[in-house]
């Protein structure tokens, strides 16, 4: 018997693989939630070891600013290797957003690293 191959079924493999990408899209808000969430709980115990995401997933628009916010929060003053680290992020991606954030004004430089601009209570959070 000959084996199958994708072109013996294409209406059912399309329909499959049409099938895994609406569920893909379905379940991203909470992976990247979860991705968050691990994040700042490894910045808040003071670990470096946040699982990596899977290659060459892409992230929902606005995951990676949200998961180094949130670091920068629980650490002002963290550089962007120690987010990269701590998100497993790339280290390019972390550079060149926290590069932008400061260009428009949504990080300031703070030692060596970077903080959330101050707040009108003065604590460097947002109100």
């Amino acid at each position: 018997m000959a084996p199958h191959t994708n072109s013996d079924h294409p209406a059912v493999l399309d329909e499959v693989v049409q099938t895994v990408k609406a569920r893909l899209e379905e379940l991203q808000p909470y992976l990247d939630e979860a991705e968050k969430l691990r994040a700042i709980l490894a910045a808040s115990e003071g670990r470096d070891a946040a699982p990596k995401p899977a290659p060459n997933v892409r992230r929902r628009q606005g995951a990676n600013k949200s998961a180094i916010l949130a670091v920068i929060a629980e650490q002002p003053g963290v550089t962007a290797a120690d987010i990269a680290r701590i998100s497993g992020m790339k280290r390019t991606v972390v550079a060149s957003t926290v590069s932008r954030l400061k260009r428009v004004g949504e990080l300031e430089p703070h030692g060596r690293g970077v903080r959330l601009p101050d707040a009108p209570n003065g604590n460097g959070a947002a109100a």
